[in-house]
């Protein structure tokens, strides 16, 4: 059984608990969030690391995020704002999510390998590419195909997962493993394991942004001026 799917015998009977002990309880679960993500920080550096030499090396290269359900919706949140945050080029990001429709569920096609194959061809992922697959059981099979696919053609495969018996650990060139245990709530890896992964996600892409020159004296340099907030933003950089 996945480590997300495990009961937590202290929270059998959560139902019953009054609303400040629930808050209070979830509030003490995110706790294992930051921990988890505190203890793969190394693997999260080599990470960037091995994609920035990627992205650095093929000026066509192109980051692209896997994954379905809510890991696949927590890569979609951080690729769309890299476009107008950091100026990364469009034509360079590319979104590999299983749902037609990001607001509803879409949990069947979690299943659907041969729906991975055709995302894969659509997404034109070559050798060049940085690959980020988030699944937090780690066996997801539309995410896992995708990863298999990409590393037999020589992509860079990352791997961010929540479970150790993971098919992801065997499979990426960087695996990113984040022991949020049991959830709260049995099974919901909305909670920790989201929460986790959304960490992650900033570390890695922040991080990867600054050592692509993006970033100068703590100005987001590349920023898109598409409203009247950033148009102020702009003008106080380059006034200071």
């Amino acid at each position: 059984m996945s480590e997300t799917e495990i009961r937590n015998k202290n929270h059998i009977d959560i139902e019953e608990w009054d609303n400040k002990s629930i808050l209070l309880g979830l509030m003490d679960s995110q706790h294992k969030a930051f921990n988890a993500v505190k203890s793969s920080l190394s693997e999260i550096e080599n990470a960037v690391s091995l994609a920035l030499q990627r992205l650095q090396n093929y000026s066509s290269s192109k980051i692209v995020y896997v994954g379905s359900g809510t890991s696949g919706r927590m890569g979609m949140l951080d690729g769309v704002e890299l476009i107008p945050t950091f100026g990364w080029p469009d034509e360079r990001l590319k979104f590999c999510f299983s749902g037609k429709n990001l607001s509803k569920p879409s949990e069947k096609s979690e299943d659907d390998i041969e729906l991975a194959k055709n995302d894969f061809n659509k997404s034109n992922i070559t050798s060049s590419d940085v690959v980020v697959c988030i699944a937090a059981s780690g066996t997801t099979k539309y995410t896992v195909t995708i990863l298999e696919m990409a590393k037999q053609i020589g992509a860079l495969t990352i791997a961010i997962f929540n479970n150790n018996q993971s098919s992801l650990l065997d499979n990426a060139d960087e695996k990113i493993y984040l022991k949020t245990g049991s959830e709260f709530l049995a099974g919901s890896t909305r909670l920790t394991a989201g929460t986790s992964q959304k960490i992650t996600l900033n570390l890695f892409s922040t991080c990867l942004m600054i050592r692509l020159n993006k970033v100068y004296k703590g100005f987001m340099v590349d920023m898109k001026v598409t409203n009247s907030k950033l148009r102020n933003r702009a003008e106080n950089m380059v006034t200071d």
